[in-house]
């Protein structure tokens, strides 16, 4: 199975071939869907997990659980100004920053896909996030412990679909801080 993007849906994965904006994914990494077994997803979300409690410390709660056909890592902040991270891990890696399920990223097992969702993660609990809102539609950056800027566009309505010329520069912007709140990677 190959698409740009893909949703959730109760019942599992679902394919669309909506457009990704080229900012989606940094251009380095590859995306190509290769079927993997529960244990190694587990094992996957575990050494996330004990990642996440070094990098968050006690300015974070990190929870490693079984969810269906998969399993869930989540990052709460302590602080409520800094974002929270979902790592969901099915078929996909789908990765969700901020308030907005709308905005995540999917992502395969490949060794640079995993590398690059520790370096997502460590940076939003080391440097912060920043999250646009406007009239049903949303986007979230994320610059990464490696330097990459991670930008997702997400749709909360069908009135995402109608353009919006200059959205970010009048709709909502809401900078989440660093975890610890000195912004270790903070530029």
């Amino acid at each position: 199975m190959s698409c740009k993007t893909a949703t959730w849906s109760s019942s599992g994965s679902t394919c669309s071939q909506m457009e990704t904006d080229p900012d989606d994914i940094p251009r380095h990494l590859a995306r190509q869907l290769v079927p993997v077994p529960l244990p190694r997803r587990r094992e996957f979300i575990e050494a996330l997990a004990d990642k996440a409690r070094l990098w968050a410390g006690r300015t974070g709660t990190v929870t490693a659980w079984q969810a269906d056909d998969g399993f869930v890592c989540s990052v709460l902040p302590v602080v409520g100004t800094a974002a929270p991270v979902w790592i969901v891990a099915t078929d996909w890696i789908d990765v969700q920053v901020g308030a907005d399920n709308n905005s995540r990223w999917e992502l395969t097992y490949s060794a640079e896909h995993q590398a690059s969702v520790e370096d997502l993660m460590r940076g939003v609990i080391e440097a912060g996030a920043t999250e646009y809102r406007a009239f049903g539609r949303s986007r979230v950056r994320v610059v990464s412990a490696r330097g990459d800027l991670w930008s997702r566009k997400g749709m909360e309505s069908l009135w995402g679909l109608v353009p919006a010329p200059g959205w970010r520069r009048w709709g909502t912007r809401h900078a989440f801080t660093p975890y610890a709140g000195n912004g270790a990677l903070r530029r």
